[in-house]
């Protein structure tokens, strides 16, 4: 029982003397072996969460879990192993573990979570819109009939302007993108959102004419790869 205490008080000590210079903001913290996050890097809604799994090697012998959040500590919520997004920002989660083998040893690793905001409804108060006849291609895979959870949306300055749905004409599937626009001129970003992978993309920056982009026979073709595709 004695050994056992010197060893938490190890732990304890080493943790809260590394606090001030082992955490650097803005370096990725490399995975350590014996520990390791099921995520490095994320992108979450404003709303939606994800629980991190851990892997630990079979020598790894865990006394106790530290977690610890820096930058923008107040965008997420942490639960345990769960991460809640809760407003704009970008916020480093790291998890610490003491590895026990022939002495005491701590290990880390951790995970860039990237949090964003599009706005919760499309304001019908806008004039102009644009319309896009699109198709819409993650990891090689086509999205067809039903887009499931994935998002594809037109975003101007902050706000969410237009989200595509999908339909069929001919035996043709394609999404139809209705971006609302204050006057011909605005500039959109056309995003796409998959919470399955935690992951967001930036396609295209789209001047707003409001004119129709893209048919049945040519559509306008986006394609994403995750980060982890081909892995």
């Amino acid at each position: 029982m004695k050994r056992i205490g010197n060893m938490f008080l190890l732990f304890v000590t080493v943790l809260f003397c590394s606090c001030g210079e082992f955490f650097n903001f803005g370096t990725e913290q490399p995975a350590v072996d014996g520990l390791r996050m099921s995520h490095h890097e994320v992108d979450l809604c404003v709303g939606d969460s994800v629980t991190f799994d851990i892997e630990l090697s079979t020598d790894t012998v865990p006394v106790s879990y530290y977690w610890l959040v820096k930058g923008d500590e107040d965008a997420i919520e942490l639960a345990g192993r769960k991460v809640k997004a809760l407003k704009q920002g970008k916020a480093l989660v790291v998890v610490q573990a003491q590895r026990i083998s022939n002495e005491a040893e701590i290990i880390s690793d951790s995970c860039y979570v990237n949090v964003f905001d599009w706005g919760n409804t499309i304001s019908n108060e806008y004039l102009y819109e644009t319309v896009l006849y699109c198709s819409l291609v993650i990891d090689g895979a086509q999205k067809t009939d039903d887009l499931g959870n994935t998002r594809l949306v037109a975003v101007v300055d902050g706000e969410l302007r237009g989200m595509a749905v999908m339909r069929r004409e001919h035996d043709i599937p394609y999404l139809e993108l209705r971006i609302k626009t204050a006057w011909p001129g605005e500039e959109a970003t056309i995003e796409c959102y998959t919470p399955d992978i935690h992951q967001r993309f930036v396609i295209e920056e789209l001047q707003l004419d409001g004119e129709t982009h893209g048919t049945l026979s040519d559509l306008k073709r986006y394609r994403c790869k995750s980060r982890n595709y081909g892995n």
